[in-house]
C-alpha cells in the first residue's frame, strides 16, 4: 500500500470523526455523569466508531479479507452503539456478543485448534469484550493502552512473526490516532463510548489470536496482562466485598488512583500504557525462549502484577477519598 492512500485513509477518518462529533451533539449521543463517572459534565459519547469504520476501510483495500471476523465487528459494534443511545438490558448485548465471537471463532478455525475448549474461548472472549469496555473509565485510558497494544502487534508483524494482513492493523491504528486527539486531553472532545471500547477489544482480540495461533506461542496473550489483572481482581475485590458486580463502582485501581491520590486521568492512562509497554518488551525477548522460559516469565510478571495490585488497592481503600470540591477541580475537563 502506498503512502497516498494512508494519509486519504488518515484525513478521511479525522474528517469522520469531526462529522460524528456535530452529529451527535445535534441528536443528544452524550454520556452524562453518574456514581461510576469520572467525569462531571456531559460529554460526547461514542466517539469510538471510527474504529469500525478504521476496519471496514482495511476490509475493503485487502480485498474482502476477514468477512467472517468483520461481520462479528459489524454485529457488536452496532449493538454497542444501540447502547449508547438508549442504553440496552445487558442479556440482549451478550447475546450478540456470543454471535460476534461465533464469527470470530470461524474465522481463526480456532475450533479446529482447541476441540471442545472452544466453549471455554467463547466465555473467555466476551469476558475480555466486558472487561476492555469496564477498563474505559477515563480520559486516555483506552487509547493510550491500544495503541502499545496495537502498536506492539504491528512491530510483531513487520519484524517478526507475520500473521494478518496490514491493514487490519494500521488503519485500526490510525483510527486510534484520531481519537487519541480528540479524546486524550483534560478536556475531552468526546469518549469512546460502548461501541468504542468493545470494538477495539474485539479487533485486539482477533489479531491476538491470530498471532498465537500462527506463531504457536500463548505467551502473547500477556499483551493485554494489565487489563487483565486488573478487572479480573477487581471482580474478586467486589465479590470478597460481597457487590453486585454488574452495578457501577469506582474500585479499579486507576479509579482509586484518580479519586483517592487525585492523580490526573492522563497520568493515569499514561502509567497504564507505560507497564503494559514494558511487559510487552520482556513477551518479545520471552517469545523465541524455550517454553520453561516462557512459563517462568510469565507467572513473575503476572505474580508482579498482581501483588503491586494488591498492595496498592489494599492502601487505597483506606485513604479518605477527595473533597466534592477538589474533585471538581480535576475532573472539570473528563
Amino acid at each position: 500500500m502506498s503512502w497516498t492512500l494512508y494519509a486519504g485513509v488518515a484525513v478521511l477518518l479525522l474528517a469522520a470523526e469531526g462529522l460524528y462529533l456535530r452529529l451527535a451533539t445535534r441528536f443528544r449521543i452524550v454520556d452524562r455523569p453518574n456514581e461510576r463517572s469520572a467525569h462531571v459534565r456531559a460529554t460526547v459519547r461514542g466517539g469510538g466508531i471510527i474504529f469500525w469504520l478504521a476496519a471496514l476501510m482495511a476490509y475493503f483495500c485487502s480485498g474482502g479479507a476477514n468477512s467472517y471476523f468483520f461481520a462479528g465487528l459489524t454485529l457488536v459494534a452496532l449493538i454497542s452503539f444501540w447502547d449508547d443511545v438508549v442504553s440496552l438490558p445487558y442479556p440482549y448485548r451478550l447475546a450478540v456478543q456470543l454471535i460476534s465471537m461465533g464469527l470470530l471463532i470461524q474465522q481463526v478455525q480456532l475450533w479446529e485448534v482447541i476441540g471442545m475448549w472452544t466453549l471455554g474461548a467463547y466465555i473467555v472472549g466476551c469476558g475480555i469484550l466486558n472487561a476492555y469496555n469496564f477498563m474505559d473509565g477515563i480520559n486516555g485510558i483506552t487509547a493510550f493502552y491500544s495503541l502499545t497494544t496495537v502498536g506492539t502487534l504491528l512491530y510483531l508483524d513487520q519484524f517478526g512473526q507475520p500473521f494478518t494482513e496490514p491493514a487490519f492493523l494500521i488503519f485500526p491504528l490510525m483510527g486510534l490516532a484520531v481519537f487519541t486527539f480528540f479524546n486524550a486531553r483534560r478536556k475531552a472532545l468526546c469518549f469512546a463510548g460502548d461501541v468504542g471500547s468493545v470494538s477495539m477489544a474485539f479487533i485486539g482480540l482477533f489479531l491476538l489470536i491470530r498471532l498465537m495461533l500462527t506463531s504457536g506461542t500463548m505467551i502473547y496473550g500477556l499483551l493485554l496482562a494489565v487489563y487483565g489483572v486488573d478487572s479480573v481482581l477487581t471482580i474478586l475485590h467486589r465479590l470478597w466485598l460481597r457487590e453486585a458486580i454488574f452495578r457501577a463502582h469506582k474500585l479499579h485501581f486507576y479509579q482509586l488512583l484518580v479519586h483517592r491520590l487525585k492523580w490526573s486521568h492522563l497520568s493515569v492512562a499514561g502509567l497504564y500504557a507505560a507497564i503494559q509497554l514494558g511487559i510487552n518488551g520482556v513477551v518479545i525477548w520471552l517469545a523465541p525462549q524455550p517454553t520453561g522460559a516462557q512459563w517462568l516469565g510469565s507467572v513473575l510478571m503476572l505474580g508482579t502484577l498482581a501483588i503491586g495490585y494488591m498492595y496498592g488497592v489494599s492502601r487505597l481503600v483506606t485513604k479518605k477519598p477527595q473533597t466534592e470540591a477538589a474533585a471538581v477541580n480535576i475532573q472539570a475537563g473528563c
